[in-house]
């Protein structure tokens, strides 16, 4: 879907001043046009696909595909006008609220202090403070074992922590299916961080900053080895991840670092205006306008940061960041996403450092694409999460 232009920080300000009110006429204006635009382009998808053009989709893909895809850009484009999200993203009802959830997923809310003695740097900032974070225990019940009921040491199991994506401003780790999705493979327990939303200054960077290192140390804590945690993120929640093994990294002399990192679709360029890639930009479920906000409203309290620390690929990050010495790492994307560029840039740049890096370009698929695929082939991404987890890294990229 080519919709929406890169908006610069003073559009992102114009929004933000205007009435909650017109954000919502807004959403309900596209929302009403997705609903009657939808079912009058049916007959060009269903020509498209039986003439393998490529207006709405890649010769790959099926009619039904082709037809989800535009119904879930639109949709995301509907929901997104404006800088505030439609449901709630900040009160402490809304972090800690536990949805329905569908058997056999179970949740158990833990709120986690905020860590003492571990802001450094760019983690500390006037307006934003380290504050409790509501996280989940989240695991699959009639497979995996109660965490309470495990007889093995603390210091013997493996865990994933998991940052949801939403462009750092909106999404409840709850109710993301890949965290739900990985654990039917691994079997291992993840716990969600519900971590602050950019739709205030006071919840901007360094907030998520410092609810992700307060979570890692909440696991430390409690004896899990840190050689034994897997961050993993996608999309906004990918950035996050990114962040915090680099700062963890700089700051290694006081702090310690997770054994290794997934990175799924992750944000990872926030300078990028998404537009190199005409056939991403009309295929992708997201839109240079709802990135762009994100962007500009995450780095509101350092924009300074936005080109260097918050976009690592591009090569400019400052002293004392680095990418050597990062830990093991997971990469997926997929090859009509409009982030491609920037996790291309990212991942040749850590390569180069001699991290050890396996990267799975999805073909043919769009943003977040383990979200919904259900491929389990032995080498493609799900096929090979638990052997990454036990070490095993095939360096280098491969396709899906």
């Amino acid at each position: 879907m080519a919709g929406g232009k890169y908006l610069t920080p003073t559009s992102v300000k114009a929004w933000q001043e205007t009435p909650h009110l017109y954000e919502r006429l807004a959403r309900l204006t596209r929302s009403l046009y997705t609903f009657i635009a939808i079912p009058i382009q049916l007959p060009l998808i269903a020509l498209d696909t039986l003439l393998n053009t490529r207006s709405y989709g890649r010769p790959s893909w099926s009619f039904g595909f082709r037809t989800l895809r535009l119904i879930g850009a639109h949709i995301i484009w509907a929901m997104n006008p404006g800088t505030r999200p439609s449901p709630d993203v900040l009160s402490d009802t809304a972090r800690r609220a536990i949805p329905k959830l569908r058997s056999p997923c179970k949740a158990e809310l833990v709120v986690v202090p905020a860590k003492e003695g571990v802001w450094y740097g760019d983690a500390v900032h006037e307006s934003v403070e380290p504050r409790e974070c509501p996280c989940f225990w989240m695991r699959r019940d009639d497979e995996m074992v109660n965490l309470a009921e495990d007889p093995r040491a603390v210091g013997e199991r493996k865990v994933m922590i998991y940052f949801v994506g939403g462009g750092m401003v909106q999404g409840h780790p709850l109710e993301s299916p890949l965290p739900w999705s990985m654990m039917e493979v691994t079997k291992m327990p993840i716990f969600g961080v519900n971590f602050r939303k950019a739709v205030t200054p006071e919840a901007a960077f360094p907030a998520a900053l410092q609810d992700a290192v307060s979570a890692f140390y909440y696991l430390v804590d409690m004896g899990f080895r840190p050689e034994n945690i897997c961050m993993m993120g996608d999309s906004g929640g990918g950035g996050i991840v990114t962040t915090t093994i680099l700062y963890l990294r700089a700051w290694r002399d006081r702090l310690v670092q997770p054994g290794s990192c997934i990175l799924v679709s992750p944000f990872v360029d926030l300078v990028d205006d998404f537009h190199s890639d005409a056939d991403a930009l009309n295929l992708d479920i997201l839109n240079p306008t709802m990135c762009s906000i994100a962007a500009t409203q995450y780095t509101t309290n350092r924009p300074d940061l936005r080109s260097t620390l918050l976009s690592p690929g591009r090569g400019n990050l400052t002293a004392p960041y680095t990418l050597s010495g990062l830990p093991d790492m997971l990469l997926c994307y997929g090859d009509a996403e409009i982030f491609m560029p920037g996790i291309q840039k990212f991942f040749n740049a850590v390569l180069e450092e001699g991290n050890r890096v396996e990267c799975h370009r999805g073909v043919d698929q769009v943003h977040v694409y383990p979200y919904y695929s259900k491929d389990r082939k032995p080498n493609g991404f799900y096929g090979r999460l638990n052997a990454f987890l036990d070490g095993e890294v095939r360096v280098g990229e491969c396709r899906d």
